[in-house]
């Protein structure tokens, strides 16, 4: 109905309230029906409104990891195409202020660029030994951080530089260049996480943690090689196709 003339009204302290008698065409009237076209245009609206909450469902459930898998190949591809870029890691005394005991920095081909062993000023523990085989006898007459300094400087000079888990690395790096009150590394084209590309790529999503899971990088524990295989990793996102977001939408619309 449409109202045309109140029959009376209720007065409130915020807001008047008229009253209408839809039987009485002096106070109310039927509504014109829709045209045709108009029913048409309503019902193309709806439709539309559906696609778009089917859509986020869809982004929601499946899309965001898709596209953010997406990235991470494109991320790669893009690695492969630049043409400055090394790729580090280090083995150490342990996890927290700890000192670097081995260090390989290799370039985009693979050929290594650096390969050394480091004395630390402590002794590397059981554990640690464990985990990389490198012994106290191993670096015995290997240089020290000091010594070897200027070829890691030499070797990132205007270098891109990857890092499987560059936090952690380069708060090693940081830690031992202040141990010896050594300038701080500078990365100036850059440092990349490829552990988080990665991570990003295979789209183990955690609940609990509202971001994607570690993936291990599965290396021997030896600097130059760990290089090689994150290389391997780089070389495997870039390979990969990337996915069609459209068809993806298509399919989860018709499963």
């Amino acid at each position: 109905m449409k109202p045309v003339k109140p029959v009376g009204v209720i007065k409130t302290s915020k807001y008047d309230l008229h009253l209408y008698d839809p039987s009485s065409s002096e106070s109310a009237i039927p509504k014109k029906k829709a045209s045709v076209a108009q029913l048409e245009a309503l019902a193309k609206g709806r439709e539309k409104q559906l696609l778009l909450r089917q859509r986020h469902q869809w982004y929601e459930e499946i899309g965001r990891f898709e596209q953010d898998e997406n990235c991470a190949i494109e991320w790669a591809r893009k690695q492969l195409k630049r043409r400055k870029w090394v790729i580090l890691d280090t083995e150490t005394t342990g996890l927290d202020d700890a000192e670097i005991v081995q260090i390989g920095i290799i370039d985009r081909e693979g050929k290594t660029v650096l390969d050394s062993l480091i004395k630390p000023t402590i002794a590397i523990p059981e554990e640690a030994i464990a985990v990389h085989c490198i012994t106290n006898e191993a670096v015995a007459n290997a240089p020290s951080f000091p010594e070897i300094y200027p070829q890691i400087v030499e070797a990132l000079k205007s270098k891109q530089v990857l890092i499987y888990n560059a936090n952690f690395d380069t708060s090693i790096l940081r830690y031992c260049c202040k141990l010896h009150k050594l300038p701080l590394l500078e990365f100036k084209k850059g440092c990349d996480c490829v552990m988080k590309w990665y991570s990003q790529y295979c789209g183990e999503w955690s609940r609990y943690y509202g971001s994607y899971k570690w993936q291990p990088l599965n290396g021997k524990h030896n600097a130059v090689d760990d290089c090689l295989a994150t290389l391997a990793l780089i070389q495997v996102m870039a390979s990969e196709e990337l996915i069609n977001l459209e068809a993806s939408f298509q399919s989860y619309l018709h499963r």
